[in-house]
């Protein structure tokens, strides 16, 4: 059994190879050829624990994560042969599972966001948003960056951070404001229990990616952003539809209905539900995460193939 803690994970992760490799778990998924361990929760203590995980039919291997959230949080992902039960990796997961959100990001961006898209606008600074960044410039050719936090030195040590990583001018925002409407691409990775992008500063054709809410008392945008979008999508209509806020805020408010909700398979196979009637023609994904997800990273880390 191999070990490997953050500081053997790759700073510098080529998102297109992670991405291509993300399509092919999912149509894998939608043809019962991998399959995936939902996230299970029980809290006790001070915190929560998770446990979810995935396992791939044809290649004969698997994956299960943990965690416990409680006054910190620390993640163990153990990849596993299903041939010989075999632990074959063992991973504190802190930064690969931020490499998993962002590339389950890039391949939701790579499919509903236009190719064309040339401005990114991020709300909230800490790793996993650089990660998201990372990410998306990689898939499209992002020229300007727009950053918002609440703390500003972190968004100065984001903008250090992302010096020489990315081919694009970065903007600090002290606010969100009408900036954000010029943005091609919106990214919300931030624990806010209310919405950090007011839907008037959202503009037409945008790509949004909500990754960092995943309680049912989180919500990073309004309502009416996911009512007024065209395309809605989640990795998973079972992990999100009872845990996100913004998700159970639309589909009380019966503005969307579950059967209106694109899953990860449904994108990779271009089967993809447009609702009518929408003005302004944007696309939203929601992110909590699977064990498919995890799956990839972990394995593409174990053959060498992440960097």
């Amino acid at each position: 059994m191999r070990t490997i803690s953050d500081d053997g994970i790759p700073d510098n992760v080529n998102y297109q190879d992670v991405v291509k490799e993300m399509r092919r778990e999912f149509l894998m998924v939608s043809e019962g050829k991998s399959k995936i361990l939902h996230r299970k929760r029980m809290s006790a203590g001070d915190g929560t624990l998770d446990v979810m995980g995935a396992m791939n039919e044809v290649d004969k291997i698997g994956v299960v994560k943990h965690y416990y959230y409680g006054k910190n949080i620390e993640f163990l992902i153990s990849l596993f042969s299903m041939e010989t039960s075999e632990i074959l990796l063992a991973v504190t997961g802190r930064k690969l599972t931020r490499i998993r959100t962002a590339a389950a990001t890039g391949l939701a961006t790579d499919i509903l966001s236009r190719k064309d898209s040339k401005v990114l606008g991020c709300i909230g600074s800490g790793f996993q948003a650089i990660e998201q960044i990372k990410a998306i410039s990689q898939l499209r050719g992002i020229e300007r960056i727009m950053i918002n936090d609440i703390n500003g030195s972190r968004m100065e040590h984001t903008r250090d951070i992302l010096k020489g990583e990315v081919d694009a001018e970065v903007a600090l925002l002290p606010k969100v404001d009408d900036n954000f409407a010029n943005a091609d691409i919106i990214v919300t990775a931030t624990t806010s229990r209310t919405p950090v992008i007011e839907d008037r500063f959202i503009g037409n054709r945008v790509h949004i990616n909500s990754i960092g809410s995943y309680l049912p008392e989180m919500m990073e945008t309004e309502t009416e952003t996911i009512c007024s979008s065209r395309i809605v999508a989640v990795d998973s209509i079972e992990e999100t539809a009872n845990s996100c806020g913004e998700l159970i805020s639309s589909l009380s408010a019966g503005c969307i209905s579950k059967g209106e909700i694109n899953e990860f398979t449904d994108l990779v196979k271009g089967d993809i539900k447009i609702r009518e009637g929408t003005a302004r023609g944007n696309t939203y994904f929601k992110s909590i995460g699977v064990g498919v997800e995890d799956l990839v990273i972990a394995r593409m880390l174990f053959e060498g193939k992440l960097s």
